[in-house]
């Protein structure tokens, strides 16, 4: 009985560690995106090559060794820049609005998701230097 409980707690550390194959196997645009903001054969084959470059940048951004945290918060700052000033450039202004409504939403759900409160944890009164209450 030990034993099993052990395994399945090794087991289950191991595919914690692991990348989820969903966020793995992420494309940007997706279907979904495609779809919903009618992109052009064209638009998809301009974001895909732009998201490409974006990631290639990224990636050896993550691999510089010597770089301070500041400097790295602001390349990577101008990387989601870059990459917000891609989308912008290869949408309408309509496919753009939308874009961002439905981003928005995206956010809003996660935020709102069962009901749990993201964010710091409120105080209880007596780590404020009053007296518990019963």
């Amino acid at each position: 009985m030990t034993l099993a409980i052990v395994l399945m707690s090794v087991c289950s550390s191991l595919q914690a560690g692991q990348p989820d194959k969903e966020k793995r196997d992420r494309v940007f645009p997706n279907e979904k995106m495609i779809k919903e903001l009618k992109l052009s054969d064209k638009q998809v084959a301009d974001l895909k090559k732009g998201d490409a470059d974006l990631q290639i940048q990224m990636k050896a951004l993550r691999d510089q060794k010597e770089i301070s945290r500041k400097e790295m918060k602001e390349s990577v700052g101008k990387i989601k820049d870059a990459r917000t000033e891609m989308i912008k450039k290869n949408l309408t202004k309509e496919q753009y609005v939308t874009y961002l409504e439905l981003q928005n939403d995206r956010l809003q759900k996660m935020n709102s998701r069962k009901g749990k409160q993201y964010g710091p944890r409120p105080q209880r009164p007596e780590a404020q230097g009053g007296k518990p209450t019963e």
